[in-house]
């Protein structure tokens, strides 16, 4: 990502709070409540600099906070998945996004910021009927 540092301090800043209120949040929905500052700050930010690795993280998070929102009254009923491991998994690799905008994220490589994204995808896509399905067959594995 190129952007200014005073977005780049502003975006770890807000990530580090979030992940704390998700770590010590007990009640799921409000896990997924301070998650959506992920595509929320990216959005903000946006509006003053554009950067492509940035719209995806925004598209990411945004989708995925979508996706498990839309799924909260299925899950363990209809969807067979622990929503616990769902909320459990979210607040991982969200700590893994704001452990990456602490660190001279400018000079990683971008396939880290990737990795992170395509797991926040597999939480929201487990979510999901299908996920779930292949997380009992086996084939996602947390």
């Amino acid at each position: 990502m190129r952007l200014q540092e005073i977005s780049k301090n502003h975006l770890a800043k807000e990530y580090r709070f979030a992940v704390t209120r998700m770590q010590q949040e007990t009640q799921p929905t409000r896990k997924l409540y301070y998650f959506s500052v992920f595509a929320g700050e990216a959005s903000r930010v946006l509006n003053s600099e554009w950067d492509l690795d940035l719209v995806l993280l925004y598209t990411v998070t945004q989708q995925v906070y979508t996706f498990i929102n839309a799924q909260i009254p299925l899950l363990g009923s209809t969807i067979p998945i622990d929503a616990s491991m769902i909320y459990e998994q979210l607040t991982k690799h969200s700590a893994e996004l704001a452990n990456y905008f602490e660190k001279a994220w400018d000079k990683n490589s971008n396939s880290e910021l990737y990795q992170i994204l395509g797991r926040l995808s597999e939480v929201g896509y487990l979510s999901g009927g299908n996920g779930a399905y292949l997380f009992e067959k086996g084939l996602i594995k947390f």
